[in-house]
């Protein structure tokens, strides 16, 4: 039985005009809509600086919503969705605006709605004044205000720091929801809950079997419209900082007995600060694609990586001299993102003898794979037996990654939320690795469109006498 909200709720976006709303937060409303998900009263409301009507607004919400889903429309549902949308056209730092707005919403919902969700679908540096303007304009501290804000958190560990020590002037821990898109993927969210499910599974992850981790995410795409975005922050900041450290977090962290946010994130944090980066040449490689800085507005001279790969530990008793290897690129030969879990080999085995290894495919296929050797000797056969099965949500009522989200905030839930405690962690790997790229003591590797990214990778898991693992081969 799907979970449907049952108390009225008000959800504003900030930048409701711009890519993001459009792109994934609408759809998102109407799949939950359209799945019965939401109450008989709420109100989508969108607020940015755009000077436009109420009816061009829901016009901007319906066309994006049938751009994404084509001739695939409930028309019943998405009329019934457009009678809940509003719009408020202020700026982010004015609190006479804000003042404004909050007397709209009393009008708008007749004073009765008590939860107010607050989507930050604008750029970081107008998180603050948004905010701040939300907290001083609110009825009282108790006031049901929760903040979601997705990433970047931060372009470093001090950014990160003051954000939290700003939010935490006018909301409470419990109010912000801090959203990386990667663990909304049902995908994701199952390395947890197989290993919690399945004490076989949960044994072949300790970190006394494992020989080696590879998380890798390789994309066909280049950077498109985001340059402006992309030459601030780069491939590190954009897919390592959040995406492939969480990743890591939840493969390798212990189970919690108690399945709630407070454990799980204190699990993941447990292993974010206890990553062990020899953060040197030898253990970081950087690539660019060709034509990468003839793009129209990339920088003179650019040296923002669009590949990475790196060389991690854990200082954890259970996990010494076990390596890890992240990977991550644009204009690659495949988009597929995916972790393998190599197991270690009894001394007795031959050197040239695959592994056992676990596979956790992400995307473009979501499945989990567990490769087996079967030998006969006496007739010098080596068999490789590979179970596997989907760990996609198949069923009605599936959502995509930014509607389970949305949903758990809507139920209150932070499960599958990030804390700071491991944002900042997790920018104090990457600040590492930053800083020598800033002072050019990483040579930047070019290579070409198509292919699988700078052939110097290979030195990475060369030192440990391991390879990378390519999905592309295996197929």
């Amino acid at each position: 039985m799907l979970f449907q909200i049952k108390k009225p709720f008000i959800c504003t976006i900030f930048g409701a005009s711009g890519d993001l709303a459009k792109l994934k937060i609408f759809p998102t409303l109407y799949e939950l809509a359209l799945q019965k998900r939401f109450p008989d009263n709420y109100y989508i409301v969108g607020y940015s600086r755009t000077n436009i009507s109420q009816k061009a607004f829901k016009t901007i919400v319906k066309e994006s919503i049938e751009k994404k889903f084509k001739q695939n429309i409930n028309k019943t549902v998405l009329n019934t969705l457009l009678k809940n949308v509003y719009y408020f056209s202020g700026q982010y730092d004015q609190k006479e605006d804000f003042t404004k707005f909050k007397t709209f919403l009393d009008i708008t919902t007749s004073k009765k709605v008590k939860t107010h969700i607050a989507y930050f679908s604008v750029p970081p540096n107008v998180f603050e004044t948004i905010i701040q303007n939300l907290g001083e304009t609110r009825a009282s501290k108790k006031e049901d205000i929760r903040l979601i804000i997705e990433k970047p958190f931060g372009k470093d560990k001090h950014s990160a720091e003051h954000l939290y020590h700003f939010i935490s002037r006018y909301f409470k821990e419990e109010q912000v929801y801090l959203l990386d898109h990667y663990l909304g993927k049902s995908s994701v969210q199952s390395i947890l809950h197989l290993r919690r499910s399945n004490r076989i599974l949960s044994h072949m992850m300790k970190g006394t079997e494992i020989a080696n981790i590879q998380i890798t995410a390789l994309e066909e795409i280049g950077v498109g419209e985001r340059i402006g975005y992309f030459e601030q922050v780069g491939t590190i900041r954009d897919m390592i900082q959040s995406h492939l450290l969480q990743v890591l977090a939840l493969t390798a962290m212990e189970v919690p007995n108690h399945l709630d946010a407070e454990s799980v994130q204190r699990e993941k944090y447990a292993i974010l600060s206890a990553i062990d980066c020899p953060c040197d040449a030898k253990n970081i490689v950087l690539g660019q694609y060709e034509y990468y800085a003839k793009k129209k507005g990339v920088q003179a001279n650019t040296r923002t990586e669009t590949f990475a790969a790196i060389r991690l530990f854990l200082d954890h008793e259970d996990w010494y001299q076990v390596p890890i290897y992240l990977r991550t690129g644009k204009k690659l030969h495949e988009k597929h993102t995916y972790v393998v879990v190599e197991l270690k080999k009894f001394p007795f085995q031959p050197k040239e003898e695959e592994p056992n290894r676990l596979i956790i495919e992400l995307q473009p296929e979501e499945k989990i794979s567990i490769t087996l050797i079967n030998r006969h000797d006496d007739i010098e056969q080596k068999q490789e037996i590979t179970t596997s099965d989907s760990i996609a949500c198949s069923i009605y009522g599936c959502l995509p990654d930014h509607g389970t989200l949305l949903l758990e905030v809507i139920k209150g839930e932070r499960l599958h939320f990030l804390s700071f405690q491991e944002i900042i962690a997790a920018w104090e790997v990457v600040d590492k690795i930053t800083d020598l790229a800033k002072k050019k003591k990483i040579k930047l590797n070019k290579y070409p469109q198509g292919s699988m990214g700078p052939k110097s990778q290979n030195a990475l898991t060369k030192m440990d006498g391991f390879t990378w693992y390519d999905m592309h081969k295996k197929k």
